[in-house]
């Protein structure tokens, strides 16, 4: 068995492998027209990455997603599903940049303000996640899950902020 820190080391050597564009942000004008056969390459592909993600295979889930993404750029869901999986990896930058995408494509989608602000929280910024969380609430002011996370992060703000004065 392997140990984390083993473990960790390994996904970040691994992670070098994977092929992620630093300006994943592109305007829907850009887009290119995506043929039906691109889109059902791009669902297997996803189907993949979901079973990856189910597994907690991070790392394989944001192959297959990238791999969907590489046929369908306009599907926000794939950047959503791979946010999730760089957060969960802590790969916080790449997490935002994958979530920043999905919010140009879908701006008034709750789960991409959600998947920015988780995002910027793992970046310990946050005032910003907060921004994020409270522009998801707009969009969905019954969303229990996107509620939670502004007061969670209003108060760690707090706490992180208070934190900083004491070390003044």
């Amino acid at each position: 068995m392997q140990s984390e820190t083993g473990k960790e080391q390994e996904e970040s050597r691994d992670l070098k492998k994977v092929n992620i564009s630093k300006d994943t942000a592109t305007t829907k004008q850009d887009m290119p027209e995506v043929t039906p056969e691109a889109k059902k390459k791009a669902a297997e592909a996803k189907s993949r990455g979901d079973d990856a993600f189910k597994q907690k295979d991070y790392l394989m889930a944001v192959d297959a997603y990238t791999q969907a993404i590489d046929f369908d750029p306009t599907d926000a869901t794939l950047l959503s599903n791979r946010s999730l999986c760089w957060i969960r990896m802590g790969q916080a930058d790449h997490a935002l940049a994958d979530a920043k995408a999905c919010r140009a494509l879908r701006p008034d989608w709750p789960k991409a303000c959600y998947r920015e602000g988780a995002a910027l929280r793992l970046l310990q910024k946050f005032d910003e996640a907060a921004n994020s969380f409270y522009e998801g609430v707009t969009l969905d002011p019954e969303n229990k899950e996107l509620v939670n996370a502004f007061r969670e992060a209003v108060e760690a703000g707090r706490k992180f902020h208070g934190a900083d004065q004491q070390k003044s």
